[in-house]
């Protein structure tokens, strides 16, 4: 792909060209403070603030939880031809409540009163952003065609792993430092602070596109919600969208606890091998997107199905005598599979949605985001509780977190060999062969 057509993405003598460089800011500015507001910076925070790890999994679930209210405003959102100001308002009330009064809180109360005010707290702050979460990118998609929507997804996907990537490094040094410093709520505090900043730079950034009238929606009613369950093409590609969250987000948090606590690998070692996302992105983001013009969106998801299903596999067979080696084996394949399932799940919203009331659908997609994560999650954190024995198998033991690795490679198989044989060319007939269409003719601009 030559340097010139990327380069016509971003020209800043078009109001389409602009809005696509602030888009791209705005998600690497999220990359950024996502990093330093979740995972081990909130943890940190929120157990210096005195918080038993009990309410912290609540605190942590609820935007999950929350998720499940996206129709919701949908809804309200479709009563506005201009939404600018009210988009602008509700993420400012999301990030004010979510970033800004949960670090000023610790320090002025304390104990299991804290804990109430800060799921509250939190919760009113996800209220807000489920209000219009689906209005932004209603109103950003208007800038990225089909013709040139996978060329940006690739961009923004080597960007986000740029500074996710370095974000995360320098989330876990601030975090050493100030657990070092004896003050770590002070200081995590001032780096939340940080972070509330680049979170309203990234608000400005999000308002700034040029915003067009919405078509105007005759039935507002609550039944319109049911819209997209009438839509079969877009029920189908919802299906992908809930086994790609459940099934890659099984083993978040129990394949590290598996590396620190059972295999002895230092956080130092690990946080090298993230880093290295960067390079691995960059890399093999060129192989997703040559992919994706020649097979289509879904012939390439389906592959990135199959090669993530070899992953837990490889990582259940990280074990105190092979981590050395073959742990940056399985970050490193694991980075360049990653890479082709965000390329190709950035579209997923966009891929089968009508052009009329796509708020609505919007909303929904984020809602079976939100189901996915918590059913990965759910049957992660049941199928641990269930089992709490190891497995032997004559000298070889697995543990619950290997066996739970080795389910999950399996799921992820067997989805995908139904995804190729019942799903897939119902998904290609109506949207696949466009966007095929779509993508010839984006080597032609």
């Amino acid at each position: 792909m030559e340097l010139s057509q990327y380069m016509k993405l971003f020209e800043t003598r078009t109001d389409e060209g602009k809005a696509r460089i602030y888009i791209l800011v705005s998600e690497a500015l999220k990359a950024v403070y996502t990093a330093l507001t979740t995972g081990v910076f909130l943890t940190g925070f929120l157990l210096a603030g005195g918080l038993r790890p009990a309410d912290i999994s609540i605190v942590t679930s609820i935007p999950l939880v929350a998720g499940i209210l996206y129709p919701i405003g949908s809804l309200y959102l479709e009563r506005f031809q201009k939404r600018r100001v009210v988009l602008g308002i509700f993420r400012l009330l999301y990030h004010s409540f979510n970033i800004f009064l949960v670090t000023v809180l610790p320090f002025f109360f304390e104990g299991e009163g804290l804990g109430k005010l800060l799921i509250f707290t939190i919760l009113l702050g996800n209220v807000a952003n489920v209000i219009v979460a689906s209005g932004f990118p209603a109103w950003h998609i208007h800038f990225l065609p089909d013709e040139i929507r996978g060329r940006f997804f690739s961009v923004s996907g080597i960007m986000n792993s740029i500074f996710t990537a370095l974000a995360s490094l320098a989330a876990s040094m601030l975090s050493d430092l100030a657990a070092s410093s004896g003050n770590e709520l002070f200081w995590l505090g001032c780096v939340r602070g940080v972070a509330f900043l680049l979170a309203l730079l990234e608000l400005t950034m999000l308002l700034l596109p040029k915003e067009f009238e919405y078509p105007r929606t005759l039935n507002r009613r609550p039944a319109m919600l049911w819209e997209p369950a009438g839509h079969p093409d877009f029920v189908r590609t919802m299906v992908v969208v809930f086994a790609w969250m459940a099934l890659s987000t099984m083993t978040l948090y129990a394949a590290n606890s598996y590396l620190l606590d059972e295999v002895g690998v230092s956080y130092t070692f690990l946080s090298v091998l993230q880093t290295c996302n960067i390079f691995v992105t960059t890399f093999v983001m060129p192989y997703w997107l040559r992919g994706q013009m020649h097979k289509g969106w879904f012939r390439v998801f389906r592959r990135v199905f199959f090669l993530f299903s070899l992953y837990p596999v490889m990582h259940a067979f990280v074990t105190e005598r092979t981590w050395l080696w073959m742990l940056p084996v399985t970050i490193l394949f694991y980075q360049a599979v990653l890479a082709g399932g965000n390329f190709c799940f950035g579209n997923m919203a966009y891929i089968c949605t009508p052009k009329e009331k796509q708020t609505v659908y919007l909303s929904w997609h984020l809602t079976v985001v939100s189901l996915g994560s918590l059913a990965g999650q759910g049957t992660a954190a049941a199928f641990l509780n269930i089992c709490q024995n190891s497995l032997y198998l004559g000298r070889l033991e697995l543990s619950p977190s290997q066996l739970l690795l080795l389910l999950q490679g399996g799921m992820c198989f067997i989805f995908t060999l139904w995804y190729g044989k019942r799903l897939l060319k119902k998904l290609e007939k109506p949207c696949g062969l466009q966007h095929l269409h779509d993508t010839a003719k984006s080597r032609k601009i």
